[in-house]
C-alpha cells in the first residue's frame, strides 16, 4: 500500500475511534454517507469488535433464489467477465437481493462470503453492500470506514442494480484488500450494473415477445441471419414433435422444405400462407401445414409461422359459413312418416356411414344433413357444403380436389386446397349429387373407396378423414339406367338411404309447421299476429305444397308482413298462395280436389287388392300408401278377388273395368293425373 493510502487509512481509523468514544468526527475525513451509516450502526447496537454473520435458512434461501432467478441469470455472465479482470487481486464479487441476501458470489483467494448470508447494516454494520442498500447509490467503504474491525483491512465497492423503469432490484459489490485496491473499481462496477440492467430489459422484452408467441395458435420459429434456430414456441415444438428445443441448429439441417421455399428462406425473402409439406429428416415424417415468413430488417433474421393444415381448414370453413347450425330438435313434425325418418337418421348419426338423402326440393334435406353431423362425434369439425349443380363445370374438379402451383393458367402461386381437404375430420354434404358430371364422378368414387385426394397437377395422394352425406331430388336409379350417373358410384353412395317425405304426405304437420314459422317471422316483422283461423288452416291442409316445407316457410314469412288482422284469414292466404300454370294455360293453386280415401278404395277395387298394381295406379310410394291405409282404416285384403273376379300375371283383365262406376273411374284418372302434375316422376 502506498504512503498516501496508509495515511488516509490511519486518519479514518482515528476518526472511527473518536466516534466510538462519543466524540465529534471531522467531516473533511469522514464522508457524510459513512457518518450516517455509523450512526445507524450505533442505533442497531452493532458490536464493532465482533461481527456476527446472519444466514437465512435453506427454505428462505430457496425462495429468495427463485424470486431473483432472472436477476441472477442476467448478472452471472457479466459478473464472470468483470471478475476475470480482478481474480488475481485477492478479491471477490457478490450479488445481493434488495432484501440484502447474498445470491451469487465469485470467489477470490480470500472468500469470506457465500449465498444465504444477510448483508444488511443491522447484521454486519457499515460495508459496501449493506450501506449501498440504505443509500441507493454507488459507494466505496475504505478501511476503518467499516464499522466492524474485522473489515478494516478491506475496501468494499458497491452499486445499485435497477430495471429499465428505475425500480431497485439489488446490489453488485466487489471486496478487495486495501493493498490491492484499484481506483477504477467503482467505475467498472457501474458499467457492469448498467449492462445487467440492459440485459434485464432485453429479457423482459423477449419474455413479453415469447409470451405473445406462446399465446398464438400458430407455431413460431425465430432464426438469425444464418438460419440458425433461436427460439421455438410450444406450438411449434408440438407440431414438429420435438422434446428438446433444437436451438443453435440450422433449420434446414433437420427440416426438408420444397425447393422454392428453401430458396426463399436462404435468400431471406418474406412469403405468406404457402400450403406445403415439411419433411422431418431425422424422423422421416411429413407434416402438412401453411407456412409464412417475415424478415427482421434489423438483424436480417426471420420469423416463421406454421399453421396446422387441419386447423386452417377449420378456420376457413367457419369463416366462410360452412358450419352446421341445426339438429334433430329443429325438425318439427308429429306425423308417423317424419318421425320414422328421424328415428332412422338418429340411429346412424354417430357413425361414419355414407348417407343418401332422397326427397323433393324443399323437403329439408340439408336440415337432415346438418342434424346428422351435429349428432356425430364430428360435430366440432368442419361441415362443408358442395352444391354439385351450382359449380361451373370447368371449375368443379379444382374446387373439390384442389390444385398445385402451375397446374393450369390462372392457378394460385401457392396452390389451393379443395373442399374435401377443407373438410378433413368433418363432413362433406354433396347436395344435388345427380348433377355431378361423369368425369368428376370417377374421382369421387376413388375418394369414397380410399379416402384419398389427389390435387390437379399433383402426384402425391393426401389422406382425408371425412364422412359423406349426399342428397338429390332426382331418381338416381333411372339416371344409372340412362347412363348419366355411374352405377358403381350410385351403390357406393346408397349405403344408407333416407327418403324424406313430401309435405303433402304429412297432413298433420302442416298446421304445426305453419304456426312455428308464423311465430318466428312475426317477431322479426314486429306484427302482432296471434295465429291462423280455422278456415285458413283448412285451406292450408288442402293445398298440395309443390315447394314443400320451403314453400310453406316462405308463405308464412309473406303473411307475417301482409296479414291484415291479428289472425291469418282465408283472404290473406289467397293473396299469398303461389299460382301454377295448367295444361290449358290457366293459373290455379294446387288444391286437393278429390276424396283421397275414396280414390284409394277405388284403386284397390280396380286392382283387386294387388298392392303393386295399386301403387302404380295411384303413383304413390309404398310407405305413404301404408300410412294412408292406417289413417283411413282401409284393409287391402278386403279387396282381393271380390265378386268372383280373377287376375292374370300381367294384371287385371280388361273387362273388369266395367264393374266400376263410371264416375269412380273418372275421379281415379283425374287423381292420378293430378299426382303426376306435381310429383314429376314415379317413386316407390
Amino acid at each position: 500500500m502506498n504512503t498516501l493510502l496508509s495515511e488516509k487509512k490511519q486518519r479514518i481509523y482515528e476518526e472511527w475511534q473518536k466516534f466510538l468514544r462519543g466524540g465529534e468526527v471531522d467531516p473533511s475525513i469522514v464522508r457524510d454517507f459513512v457518518y450516517r451509516s455509523w450512526r445507524r450502526c450505533r442505533e442497531y447496537h452493532i458490536d464493532p469488535v465482533r461481527q456476527i454473520q446472519k444466514v437465512v435458512d435453506e427454505k428462505a434461501l430457496h425462495e429468495e433464489l427463485e424470486k431473483n432467478r432472472v436477476l441472477i441469470e442476467s448478472a452471472r455472465n457479466i459478473m464472470g467477465k468483470v471478475f476475470s479482470k480482478i481474480a488475481s487481486s485477492s478479491s471477490y464479487m457478490s450479488l445481493a437481493s434488495k432484501n440484502g441476501v447474498i445470491l451469487y458470489t465469485l470467489p477470490g483467494e480470500t472468500k469470506v462470503i457465500e449465498p444465504g448470508m444477510r448483508s444488511r447494516e443491522e447484521f454486519i454494520g457499515t460495508a459496501g453492500i449493506s450501506t449501498c442498500l440504505e443509500e441507493k447509490q454507488t459507494i466505496e467503504i475504505f478501511g476503518a470506514e467499516h464499522y466492524c474491525t474485522e473489515n478494516h483491512n478491506l475496501v468494499c465497492s458497491a452499486t445499485p442494480i435497477t430495471d429499465f423503469r428505475g425500480d431497485f432490484l439489488g446490489v453488485l459489490g466487489i471486496t478487495s484488500l486495501c493493498e490491492t485496491f484499484h481506483p477504477h473499481t467503482s467505475g467498472m462496477l457501474e458499467a457492469a450494473s448498467y449492462a445487467i440492467s440492459e440485459q434485464l430489459g432485453l429479457r423482459e422484452v423477449l419474455g413479453e415477445q415469447n409470451a405473445l408467441f406462446e399465446m398464438l395458435d400458430d407455431g413460431v420459429i425465430t432464426l438469425d441471419n444464418q438460419q440458425t434456430v433461436r427460439f421455438l414456441n410450444n406450438n411449434a415444438m408440438n407440431m414438429l414433435g420435438f422434446i428438446e428445443k433444437p436451438t443453435g441448429r440450422r433449420l434446414t439441417d433437420f427440416i426438408h422444405f420444397s425447393k422454392d421455399i428453401r430458396n426463399m428462406i436462404e435468400s431471406c425473402k418474406s412469403f405468406h400462407d404457402l400450403d406445403t409439406t415439411l419433411i422431418l429428416q431425422e424422423k422421416n415424417q411429413s407434416i402438412s401445414c401453411v407456412l409464412s415468413a417475415t424478415v427482421n430488417q434489423s438483424t436480417h433474421g426471420m420469423v416463421l409461422t406454421l399453421r396446422e393444415a387441419a386447423r386452417m381448414r377449420e378456420y376457413v370453413t367457419r369463416a366462410t359459413g360452412s358450419n352446421a347450425l341445426f339438429c334433430f330438435d329443429d325438425i318439427y313434425g308429429q306425423s308417423p312418416l317424419i318421425k320414422e325418418v328421424i328415428k332412422k337418421a338418429q340411429r346412424i348419426a354417430d357413425t361414419d356411414t355414407t348417407v343418401m338423402l332422397f326427397g323433393e326440393s324443399g323437403t329439408g334435406k340439408e336440415l337432415f344433413a346438418q342434424s346428422l353431423h351435429n349428432a356425430s362425434s364430428r360435430r366440432n369439425k368442419p361441415f362443408v357444403v358442395v352444391n354439385c349443380g351450382a359449380l361451373p363445370r370447368e371449375l368443379i374438379q379444382s374446387e373439390l380436389f384442389g390444385y398445385v402451383e402451375g397446374s393450369f393458367t390462372g392457378a394460385s402461386r401457392s396452390g389451393k386446397q379443395g373442399k374435401f381437404e377443407l373438410a378433413d375430420g368433418g363432413t362433406v354434404f354433396l347436395d344435388e349429387i345427380g348433377e355431378m358430371p361423369l368425369d368428376v364422378q370417377v374421382n369421387l368414387l376413388r375418394l369414397l373407396q380410399n379416402r384419398e385426394v389427389v390435387r390437379i397437377g399433383d402426384k402425391r395422394t393426401r389422406i382425408v378423414n371425412i364422412r359423406i352425406i349426399a342428397a338429390t331430388n332426382r331418381n338416381l336409379y333411372h339416371a344409372v339406367q340412362e347412363k348419366t350417373f355411374r352405377a358403381d358410384l350410385y351403390y357406393r353412395l346408397n349405403v344408407f338411404p333416407l327418403h324424406i317425405p313430401a309435405l303433402r304426405e304429412r297432413d298433420d304437420d302442416v298446421c304445426i309447421l305453419a304456426q312455428k314459422f308464423l311465430e318466428k317471422f312475426s317477431k322479426v316483422s314486429k306484427h302482432n299476429i296471434h295465429g291462423i283461423s280455422k278456415d285458413a288452416m283448412n285451406v292450408l291442409r288442402s293445398y298440395t305444397w309443390p315447394g314443400n316445407v320451403r314453400e310453406l316457410e316462405n308463405m308464412m314469412e309473406r303473411l307475417a308482413y301482409m296479414a291484415y288482422d291479428n289472425e291469418v284469414s282465408v283472404n290473406d292466404l289467397t293473396e299469398c298462395m303461389t299460382k301454377y300454370p295448367t295444361e290449358k294455360g290457366e293459373f290455379n293453386v294446387h288444391l286437393k280436389k278429390v276424396d283421397e280415401k275414396k280414390l284409394i278404395e277405388d284403386a284397390l277395387k280396380l286392382n283387386h287388392g294387388a298392392i303393386k298394381e295399386t301403387l302404380k295406379t295411384l303413383q304413390m310410394n309404398r310407405s305413404t300408401f301404408y300410412y294412408k291405409l292406417k289413417q283411413y282404416g282401409i284393409r287391402a285384403r278386403d279387396y282381393r278377388y271380390t265378386s268372383g273376379m280373377a287376375t292374370s300375371e300381367k294384371g287385371i283383365q280388361p273387362n273388369l273395368l266395367g264393374t266400376l262406376e263410371q264416375e269412380d273411374v273418372r275421379l281415379l284418372i283425374e287423381f292420378a293425373r293430378h299426382l303426376r302434375a306435381f310429383s314429376g316422376e314415379k317413386r316407390g
